[in-house]
């Protein structure tokens, strides 16, 4: 026998022999598959969540191959706590410049100013006139108006203030007259806890001319009484 009949003869027994099963049939490959979907899915969703701890904000995630749509949380209360804190601020800021005439007069227990201590009249007395702007805050920052230079009685307290309430210009005067002292000018007048007798008036800028704060003066002569 020759050499191409030896090595003739040996593939052909190499062919007739039965090959090895493969490896990895199909029901193989399809289960490594599905479990390495199910590990990215689960990876994605641990990520998802623990950005939605950290940030606390909303936040939208799609799973790989859900066929659905994003899953989502909202942040309504972060978003609902700035309005909050804003309605907060405008109702003190309302509670801080309400006037005490409208809860009541009656709550002051401070010491009141009582008659003044000058020569003459302070005809546009400071510690008067803080007690007007709490009451009239629209004032704040009023110019003063021109008074005449004649010495009044030393125990007399007042301003008088070039004012505008709601586009109407004019003159508001507030008069307070120590005990045994007249009546004084016409106006809103109430009885102090000291003893005197306060006057709120005011005129508008021209004859015929509407006055300023003409519906609130009453409320003004009543904040004050007490306070005088």
């Amino acid at each position: 026998m020759t050499d191409d009949d030896r090595m003739a003869a040996l593939f052909s027994e190499a062919a007739s022999e039965t090959p090895p099963p493969p490896r990895f049939d199909h029901d193989r490959v399809v289960a490594t598959s599905r479990r390495i979907t199910a590990r990215r899915r689960s990876a994605v969703l641990g990520g998802a969540m623990a950005l939605l701890v950290v940030t606390g904000v909303g936040v939208a995630v799609a799973l790989p191959g859900s066929g659905g749509d994003a899953s989502s949380t909202a942040a309504a209360p972060a978003a609902a706590a700035p309005e909050a804190a804003s309605d907060a601020a405008e109702a003190q800021a309302e509670s801080a410049t309400a006037p005490d005439a409208l809860r009541g007069p009656s709550e002051f227990t401070g010491t009141p100013l009582g008659p003044g201590t000058t020569e003459c009249a302070q005809r546009q007395d400071p510690a008067l006139r803080a007690y007007l702007e709490e009451v009239l805050p629209e004032v704040v920052g009023a110019t003063e108006s021109a008074v005449t230079m004649d010495c009044r009685p030393g125990g007399e307290r007042g301003v008088s203030l070039e004012v505008v309430d709601a586009g109407t210009a004019g003159l508001l005067t507030v008069r307070y007259l120590p005990p045994g002292e007249g009546s004084g000018p016409t106006g809103e007048t109430a009885p102090t806890a000291s003893g005197g007798t306060v006057v709120v008036s005011s005129r508008g800028d021209g004859p015929g001319t509407p006055a300023p704060f003409a519906g609130r003066l009453a409320d003004v002569a009543a904040y004050l009484a007490p306070r005088l």
